[in-house]
């Protein structure tokens, strides 16, 4: 007990994971049972702790010399909160991480929906992947919102609903562009946000402000900031609205048959150049993220690809070979007889592969199957493609 102070204090503390009855406590001194949890504080989170203050709350599960007036079973639950009093450990392991040692339970089910504090805290989190500037633009709801039916999925923390819109009207130039884009609307228990009852027809346009996303990767992703207007009449933003969503085709020059848009992706079937197993693959192409008619920009990297098949099977090839042959280049396959493995060389195993499918992003970034002829029973083998062109094996699919 010396390694804790003697004076003690509260906290409130989400568990993670926790020692039950039944699972054996650790260790034994004399007649007492050390047992332990792991807690988190989320609404303290900040950028040096994105989930908050975490560490370890220990505790004598038997009654005996130290005397523990009755044995605790904590709950594991993102929504389940207590308030306990605790000695702070004089000890760690790491610089962020606190440990204490439980003396009473003071609270379960702690209601952090009442503290304005911690929703003032949560808000300054919330807008910092936002841009400062506020955009007014308008878009078309694709489906019903009812924010009033949304759950609270975390009790100290601002809550999302993720809308889908594919067109939208920018104030500053009233240009009407097709777009894939999508509206985070935000709500919380004290509704600060002022979105708790907001409910918007399916098909109704609707004028708003709000702020760009400002994670990279991310395009097209705005946060709600005010509703300013609703049920507008806009009848180009509803047609190209409409348009964006409506099938339609991809011309490819040197690919024979178009490729199918839909739900901004360019999908269809192409000839795989020269190769030792010439074959057709399953192309998918996402759509430009300004546009989700075309596929402009992921057809460039399909159309280098197309021009070196070989070079670019040797790729994706050489970086599964590298994942899955041992120390002396060979590959064992499951494919013996009497459950016995089959080992084969590196140009044995190459020799039988088969790219069937291929995704590509407007970045050049994507992924192949590639099917391994029966060498893994039934299953194929997934490559992730990044951006630079190089090729990182993923594992065994299906």
């Amino acid at each position: 007990m010396a390694q804790f102070e003697d004076e003690s204090m509260e906290i409130v503390v989400r568990i993670n994971d926790t020692w039950k009855k039944g699972r054996k406590p650790f260790p034994k001194f004399g007649k007492e049972s050390l047992a332990s949890m792991d807690y988190i504080m989320p609404w303290l989170a900040e950028p040096e702790l994105p989930h908050g203050p975490f560490g370890m709350i220990f505790w004598f599960c038997k009654k005996s010399l130290f005397g523990y007036p009755y044995k605790p079973e904590f709950k594991s639950d993102k929504i389940c909160l207590y308030r306990l009093r605790v000695r702070p450990g004089r000890f760690s392991d790491r610089p962020n991480v606190r440990h204490y040692f439980l003396e009473e339970v003071l609270e379960e089910n702690v209601d952090l929906m009442k503290d304005d504090a911690v929703y003032k805290l949560a808000l300054e989190r919330y807008s910092m992947n936002t841009e400062g500037k506020v955009s007014e633009m308008t878009v078309t709801v694709n489906k019903e919102v009812d924010i009033s039916k949304r759950e609270f999925l975390s009790p100290y923390e601002i809550n999302k609903y993720l809308m889908h819109f594919n067109a939208v009207r920018f104030a500053d130039s009233g240009e009407t562009r097709m777009i894939d884009g999508q509206l985070e609307i935000p709500f919380d228990a004290r509704d600060f946000i002022c979105n708790r009852n907001l409910k918007l027809e399916a098909g109704s346009s609707i004028r708003i402000t709000a702020r760009k996303c400002t994670v990279p990767g991310i395009e097209n992703y705005y946060v709600l900031d005010k509703l300013l207007e609703s049920g507008i009449q806009d009848n180009d933003l509803k047609s190209l609205n409409t348009g964006a969503v409506t099938p339609g085709t991809w011309h490819v020059d040197g690919i024979e048959d178009d490729l199918d848009v839909e739900n901004a992706e360019a999908t269809g079937w192409v000839s795989w150049g020269p190769s030792e197993n010439k074959n057709d693959v399953f192309v998918i192409l996402a759509c430009d993220d300004d546009n989700p008619k075309s596929a402009a920009l992921a057809t460039d990297h399909l159309l280098k690809i197309l021009g070196d098949t070989a070079s670019f099977e040797a790729k994706v090839y050489d970086s599964m070979v590298k994942k899955i042959a041992d120390e002396n280049g060979m590959i064992k396959t499951w494919e013996g007889e009497n459950d016995d493995d089959v080992t084969l060389t590196k140009e044995e195993f190459i020799k039988r592969l088969r790219i069937t499918d291929l995704f590509l992003a407007p970045d050049g970034s994507g992924s192949v199957m590639v099917n391994l002829n029966g060498m893994f029973t039934d299953h194929a083998y997934s490559v992730y493609i990044n951006a630079d062109g190089s090729c990182e094996a993923n594992g065994l699919a299906g």
